[in-house]
């Protein structure tokens, strides 16, 4: 039987029906042991939330992103002198946020994400738990996070390419930049109220997207990263293969599908028919 102290469980809150992972840390790494969808108010009452840590997904338009630099190599308490750091950066009370930190592509060079404590109640009462059943902030991800977190986990990667994920499951799109084993770039950009099966508005879906690569890829020469865009990998239900094709297609990239390791799967974990792909945000959530 597996041992539910080290279980995490991750769960996109979509809306009505969520994709979650049930995953448990073993000797030799990470393995799946479920992948389920579950309507929210059904969560509670769910072998799923027995004992585990459970680590909800946060829309992107929810959190701010903050670039922090450490100049200190060898600091040895990061998390407080980031926090040090923020503390001068916001100008609202610090105490009525919650922040994560993201290692980047730099041992100097970290990635805050910020949320607001309001916030983070509005995603726990969906899920019908208490902030403090959660645990701050080790209970709650941004979804852009937990895409990149997810494919450096559980799919092959070319460590050396320039990878562009996209998960259009909601109306906030999720965007995660990833170079070789690290995150690079968090991004995001609303698709309310565009309709998607119109040639208009996979034409406005496809020129955000450009807007946000063409940002990051000059925000990446300012760093002295000067490197084209590899693939893109487009996850999410909302949209089929022809649309994710166009998209990619018009974007000039190559359009790739993640390449699930199945060996961190294990038993019948399948609940669902449903391609893998669209469950990478629930697994990243489960990366500590």
């Amino acid at each position: 039987m597996a041992n539910n102290s080290n279980i995490r469980i991750g769960i996109d809150v979509l809306g009505t029906d969520c994709p979650s992972a049930r995953v448990e840390r073993q000797n030799d790494g990470l393995k799946v042991l479920n992948l389920s969808r579950h309507a929210l108010t059904g969560f509670n009452q769910s072998w799923l939330l027995v004992g585990p840590q459970v680590v909800l997904s946060i829309s992107d338009d929810d959190v701010i992103f903050k670039t922090v630099h450490l100049p200190l190599k060898d600091y040895s308490d990061k998390r407080n002198l980031i926090k040090f750091e923020l503390r001068h950066l916001l100008l609202d009370v610090p105490q009525e946020y919650c922040y994560d930190i993201v290692q980047t592509d730099g041992s100097s060079r970290f990635l805050a994400v910020l949320a607001r404590l309001n916030k983070l109640e509005k995603v726990s009462e969906l899920a019908q738990k208490n902030i403090s059943q959660l645990g701050q902030p080790e209970g709650y991800m941004a979804r852009s996070i937990a895409l990149g977190r997810g494919f450096l986990q559980y799919c092959a990667n070319d460590t050396d390419r320039l990878v562009c994920l996209a998960d259009c499951s909601i109306e906030v799109v999720s965007l995660c930049f990833v170079l070789g084993r690290s995150i690079i770039a968090p991004a995001s950009f609303h698709k309310n109220q565009i309709d998607i099966e119109s040639d208009f508005g996979l034409s406005k879906i496809t020129g955000d997207l450009k807007t946000i690569i063409n940002f990051n890829l000059n925000q990446l020469a300012d760093r002295g990263i000067n490197i084209s865009l590899s693939k893109i990998i487009i996850c999410g239900s909302r949209l089929n293969w022809n649309q994710k094709h166009s998209i990619a297609s018009k974007l000039d990239v190559q359009l790739e599908e993640p390449v699930i390791d199945e060996s961190q799967f294990v038993g019948d974990f399948r609940s669902t028919q449903e391609p893998l792909s669209n469950y990478l945000v629930s697994l990243g959530l489960t990366v500590e």
